[in-house]
């Protein structure tokens, strides 16, 4: 009763929201230029087929990918039209954000939140080294934090986030960097586009189950292929990702007077950053291994 009590008081329950706004799992905040933010994931309901439309499970897992890479060819970079529509792929974030060097990855300054607040009491971060950089005094490099995986079960026990008897929402915090927009470019906003996976079932006898996961990404993987674990159904309809918009604040840092206007009337444009499939099959699922890379024993399938 205890360890269900502190579950509660730490996670920022939603109760019934799931229905609504925080239906499917998105970031919670929106985030302003040169303004580090703590804000988290918005897990709205259990795992359900999306094609038998059966009743949805408890979400006993989550884990994330980030395109938060030094390496420039594990994340896709594109310009976006006032609609939403891609119009270019760009090589990388170098002409609109500063800091962003031409042929590297970006660290976004992506920082993840263990303890308090977090939905499940196991937490294992995904993280990279930048070996191309030079060593510090101590031998170490520079690190960006590529994803998370957190679950419910041992070693720590805790509560799943319950669909079956009330349909809660829960958070998965993390925080993300000052990230500025160069005084010359025309993009207005950076949306950060991440893989999230809400695990409902583990181990290799889920394999069959449309309901074992909802996996949250724009389009099917490799690895993650089945398309009643998706948002959609239909192939041609699973394009949500969850989304982190950074906004250029306009008062401080306005767009140059030569940026071209949109057929709304508007000026500039956005950018959009996502993780590739390959990284996304290499980092979202839940592996069986001993920490720091692993889940103590427990698979969750794929």
């Amino acid at each position: 009763m205890l360890k269900q009590l502190s579950f509660y008081g730490a996670t920022a329950l939603l109760v019934g929201a799931s229905s609504f706004a925080l239906a499917h799992t998105g970031v919670k905040d929106k985030v302003m230029e040169a303004t580090p933010t703590y804000t988290a994931f918005t897990v709205g309901h259990g795992c359900s087929d999306s094609v038998a439309k059966g009743p949805r499970q408890d979400v006993i897992a989550v884990s994330a990918v980030f395109p938060n890479s030094f390496d420039a060819s594990k994340s896709i970079v594109t310009k976006l039209d006032s609609t939403g529509a891609t119009t270019a792929t760009l090589p990388d974030l170098s002409a609109d954000i500063v800091g962003a060097v031409a042929g590297k990855g970006f660290n976004l300054g992506i920082g993840l939140v263990a303890g308090g607040g977090t939905l499940f009491p196991n937490f294992i971060p995904v993280y990279e080294e930048d070996r191309t950089a030079a060593p510090s005094a101590e031998g170490s490099y520079p690190t960006s934090a590529r994803g998370l995986h957190t679950w419910q079960g041992l070693p720590y026990g805790g509560a799943p986030l319950l669909e079956s008897l009330i349909s809660e929402t829960g958070l998965v915090p993390f925080k993300v960097g000052s990230i500025q927009f160069n005084t010359a470019s025309c993009a207005k906003s950076l949306k950060v586009r991440i893989a999230v996976a809400n695990w409902c079932r583990r181990g290799p006898a889920s394999k069959d189950l449309g309901d074992r996961v909802d996996v949250w990404m724009g389009h099917t993987t490799p690895l993650f292929k089945d398309q009643r674990t998706m948002s959609d159904a239909d192939p041609a309809k699973a394009t949500y990702w969850p989304t982190l918009t950074i906004v250029r604040d306009t008062t401080k840092n306005p767009l140059p007077n030569n940026c071209a206007f949109n057929a709304d009337g508007t000026q500039g444009y956005d950018i959009a950053i996502e993780p590739t499939s390959a990284d996304i099959d290499a980092n979202l699922p839940i592996p069986t291994a001993a920490y720091p890379k692993g889940s103590h024993g427990y698979q969750f399938f794929p």
